[in-house]
């Protein structure tokens, strides 16, 4: 796989995960194992579209949507589509929010290192090193209405949080999903477990490991 990542976008540690193959190891182990070619994927948080590519080597690109916030990581996602013959990618600009937020745009604060970028939560305060841009604010809802996925991906630097309670997309039969109970504390992280089980989810042991869960569905989704 071709995947070029933006030079201001790198640090030290992404570059020796890539080099010694630990980059996204758990997501794809994960997305291996569950992963059908009759599948439609929604990969949130994408980075640089190498979840999103390996998964549309399966199913086809055109049955895979990826959203990204970063402006320079989501150009980076479709170039190394285009590089990879994998064009008919769908590539979303913006932030992924609770079904009840109401403003159209957030505030998403960018790293250097881009896999520690996320929604900003400190009352739009730069911290040091970062950047502030507004993006679209992307509705789980909507999301899910616009892709139809059966399999879901996420890794969105705790964000999660907030979608476990949403209206889950009845047909979605898998969800990859690194958690960040550093950032939220192990109660809420208990709470999202919880709240994934209340929308049909049983926690899935074939692909868990470490910070990624895999949750698989057992029951028709809530009304």
């Amino acid at each position: 796989m071709i995947l070029k990542i933006p030079r201001k976008c790198m640090n030290s540690n992404i570059r020796e995960a890539i080099d010694r193959g630990w980059y996204e190891q758990n997501e794809s182990r994960a997305l291996k194992r569950h992963l059908k070619p009759d599948d439609r994927v929604l990969d949130l948080g994408g980075g640089a579209g190498f979840v999103a590519l390996q998964a549309a080597r399966v199913v086809g690109a055109e049955n895979v949507t990826v959203v990204e916030a970063s402006p320079d990581m989501f150009k980076a996602i479709g170039d190394n589509a285009v590089k990879n013959e994998l064009g008919a990618l769908q590539v979303i600009q913006g932030a992924v929010v609770p079904d009840s937020f109401s403003d159209e745009t957030i505030t998403f604060e960018v790293f250097p290192g881009f896999w520690a970028s996320s929604i900003s939560e400190d009352g739009g305060k730069r911290r040091k090193a970062s950047k502030l841009v507004t993006v679209p604010a992307l509705k789980f809802r909507d999301l899910q209405k616009r892709s139809r996925p059966t399999v879901i991906s996420m890794d969105i630097e705790g964000a999660e949080r907030g979608l476990a309670s949403c209206k889950w997309w009845p047909e979605t039969r898998i969800v990859i999903m690194e958690v960040h109970p550093e950032q939220f504390g192990l109660h809420a992280l208990r709470q999202l477990i919880m709240d994934m089980f209340s929308n049909g989810f049983g926690w899935m042991p074939w692909g868990t490991r470490g910070s990624v869960l895999v949750f698989e569905r057992l029951d028709e989704a809530p009304s």
